[in-house]
């Protein structure tokens, strides 16, 4: 009996699927506010983002970040 050898096709990169375009950064999109849910450092990120002076923002409870830059 005969066995054969299978070798893999090679890789042309045509059989994956699309992927959507990298930007680079996984971080957290500070383009939407985040979820009430989130924790206080998400909420700084997105109020400096939006133009807070960074020590006002830390000194700010996350409620008050809420509130202000939360709707």
């Amino acid at each position: 009996m005969m066995l054969r050898r299978y070798h893999p096709a090679p890789d042309t990169g045509e059989d994956e699927p699309p992927r959507a375009p990298s930007s680079g950064d996984n971080g957290p999109d500070l383009t939407k506010h985040p979820a009430r849910s989130a924790p206080k450092a998400e909420w700084l990120a997105y109020a400096v983002a939006q133009g807070a002076d960074e020590d006002e923002a830390e000194d700010a409870t996350k409620e008050q970040l809420i509130e202000q830059y939360g709707g």
